[in-house]
């Protein structure tokens, strides 16, 4: 073995010993997540960064939402691992808070799927969009942590951490309105991309699309580790938000079964929001497991003409999907936060299957609504084939709501209402839109048709006797 070599071991071995101690950087800390894979976090916002410690170099694993919290972090790396040698920054999602800082590593190559420079590269106005859209909100969601406030007790741990929330959304608009420079990947690849690193190979995999995100997984065979962001200690697969339409599901079991069955099967798995939860790969497996079975049930049932309700009724966790019941992620989240997973995963991958209205308005953009509603109601009364679903027009009706775009959520769920007009569920989205943009009376006639719909609906009931109130 080389000498340099020796020597570099000999350092990894002093820093995990180092780390595994949570060793503080005044506000950071570090911590061995595997051999050579660590993460440093910031102790006052929890946010953490994953780097790879090859002997070639660093690896930084994405950037955050701006350069100045990314500059903060490659700071708090170089004191905390004792080493400036960073080799490649690699932007695993493609959404614009989780590589806004890459202006920080711009002195080195920066690698990310081929679909991350498209989405960017000469839109100016759809990155100014997205960036007020960041804005937006996290100061709705510093307004809500501020209206949270005082139901916590004065001085409680509910209360430091309500307050430590507060001042990290008003931190993340600041950073954001102060001025944004977006820094696109510098090296790209379309299906996969070995990375050398004498020690260590790096093998970057396309996931595909998971809700609007395009993704990179990562599988280092030396470690037998495999990175994977969109699995999820709470959730049972990738869990898009609802009202995006296109997901590459066969692809993403394309990539499990290639990293927890093939011949280089790894033992162990990176995953969760900050890369950082653990798995071994038979916990991996049953998710593989779940996801290729729902596609492959769902896809069935659809071909032979069953609807949505049939499809519930057969795919339920009573039935063939009891074995869900024995997962871990099961175990420690309970039915009530597992069972309306399942059917949202359900009812995604049948739409995959279909052309939904939802599709229409996703793939125009959500400040082309009115064109995109006027196109629906072309094909809705020329009886086209348009499959309207209910979950995911709301879904975006409220998305639009935590946006501020109340006038817009108020036409997109009339369309629900048009359309389902036996649904409690969408009188009661309705009304809680009309409320907000102070029609009252409207509201107020919108929640009576959705008790009437649904005499055990509290929710309206209790809005009803609010509003109703002298």
């Amino acid at each position: 073995m080389k000498v340099g070599r020796i020597c570099f071991t000999i350092l990894v071995l002093l820093v995990g010993l180092f780390a595994s101690a949570y060793s503080s950087t005044e506000d950071f800390r570090v911590r061995q997540l595997v051999d050579r894979v660590f993460a440093v976090q910031d102790t006052l916002t929890g946010d953490q960064q994953v780097v790879i410690a090859a002997e070639k170099g660093l690896i930084v694993l994405n950037s955050f939402w701006s350069e100045t919290t990314a500059r903060r972090f490659k700071t708090a790396i170089i004191d905390a691992l004792e080493r400036d040698d960073f080799l490649y920054l690699i932007n695993m999602n493609d959404r614009l808070d989780v590589l806004g800082g890459n202006a920080a590593y711009n002195d080195i190559p920066i690698i990310a799927h081929k679909a991350l420079r498209d989405k960017y590269r000469g839109k100016e106005e759809e990155v100014t969009a997205e960036i007020n859209d960041l804005i937006q909100m996290w100061r709705w969601k510093e307004g809500v942590a501020r209206e949270r406030m005082p139901n916590h007790e004065p001085g409680s741990e509910q209360a430091i951490r309500e307050q430590q929330w507060i001042k990290t959304c008003k931190t993340r608009a600041e950073e954001l309105e102060s001025g944004f420079s977006l820094v696109l990947p510098t090296e790209i690849y379309e299906d996969r991309k070995t990375l050398d690193l004498d020690d260590l190979t790096l093998d970057l995999l396309w996931w595909g699309k998971a809700g609007n995100d395009g993704i990179t997984t990562v599988t280092i065979p030396e470690l037998k580790l495999a990175i994977i962001p969109v699995l999820h200690p709470q959730h049972l697969a990738p869990y898009p938000q609802p009202e995006f339409r296109r997901l590459d599901v066969p692809r993403w079991i394309a990539v499990l079964e290639e990293a927890l069955e093939g011949t280089r099967a790894v033992d162990r798995v990176l995953c969760g929001m900050h890369y950082t939860d653990i798995w071994s790969t038979d916990r991996a497996r049953t998710h593989l497991e779940y996801i290729r079975k729902l596609w492959n049930d769902v896809a069935k049932a659809e071909s032979e003409g069953k609807d949505l309700p049939e499809i519930y009724n057969q795919l339920s966790l009573e039935d063939e999907f009891a074995f869900v019941k024995e997962m871990q992620v099961y175990k420690d989240n309970g039915d009530d936060w597992i069972r309306p997973q399942h059917q949202m995963h359900t009812r995604l991958f049948f739409l995959q299957h279909k052309n939904p209205a939802s599709g229409i308005i996703v793939n125009m953009g959500l400040d082309s609504l009115s064109k995109a509603l006027a196109r629906i109601r072309e094909l809705r009364n020329n009886h086209a084939d348009i499959y309207f679903d209910e979950g995911s027009i709301n879904g975006l009706g409220y998305a639009l709501l935590g946006m501020g775009k109340i006038a817009d959520a108020i036409e997109l769920l009339k369309l629900n209402v048009e359309v389902f007009p036996e649904s409690y569920n969408v009188y009661d989205s309705y009304a809680e839109a009309l409320l907000k943009n102070g029609d009252n009376e409207a509201a107020i006639l919108s929640y009576r048709k959705s008790l009437a719909l649904n005499p055990e609906n509290e929710n309206a009931r209790t809005m009803l006797q609010t509003l109703e109130s002298p």
